[in-house]
């Protein structure tokens, strides 16, 4: 039943890790500052390799997914004294409100749930739980943002400078050195 909830494709059968699987990505992603740092060619192509894995694993959960979700949490709670059409709406009233979250997302937000609380829980509630949907957003803006870094800034073989300009650089560290033994 997990698998069916991990994303829109249900033949996805890899379970998402992100940037666990690659400590080394992991850590320049999560330290490096994103328009700043200059990656390497190879961290490069690496991060951007994992750009089509994140937008897939941003993908919200079908509809079905969303409705089976909500639906098994139910069945963890004393029923309420409500008609199978009202029961019906209210799982639709669920599902359009957590219709943009990915399906593990949502099922792991689903078993904290089951865990910690004693009541059926409000939408805000199950939203609440959904931190991975944050941090998968963030390390995908992250991870763009070091790609067009890298793009906008890498200079393979740069010139030496020339004579005058490293004139000019040795008397503005020089002009700073001062400045600061002042």
């Amino acid at each position: 039943m997990a698998t069916a909830l991990t994303t829109t494709d249900p033949s996805r059968r890899t379970p998402w890790c992100g940037l666990s699987a690659t400590p080394k990505l992991e850590t320049l992603v999560t330290h490096a500052e994103g328009f700043s740092h200059v990656c390497s060619p190879d961290e490069r192509a690496a991060l951007a390799a994992l750009i089509p894995e994140y937008e897939a694993a941003l993908q919200p959960a079908s509809r079905e997914g969303c409705r089976r979700a909500i639906a098994k949490l139910a069945l963890a709670y004393p029923a309420a004294k409500v008609s199978d059409l009202e029961a019906e709406g209210r799982l639709e009233i669920y599902a359009d409100a957590l219709s943009d979250v990915p399906g593990d997302v949502l099922a792991t937000a689903c078993m904290a749930i089951l865990r910690e609380s004693k009541f059926f829980p409000a939408a805000a509630e199950i939203r609440a739980k959904c931190g991975g949907l944050a941090r998968r957003q963030w390390e995908l803006s992250k991870i763009r943002a070091l790609v067009a870094t890298h793009d906008r800034l890498w200079r393979p073989n740069p010139e030496p400078l020339s004579a005058d300009d490293l004139a000019e650089v040795a008397r503005i560290v020089g002009r700073r050195e001062q400045a600061e033994a002042a």
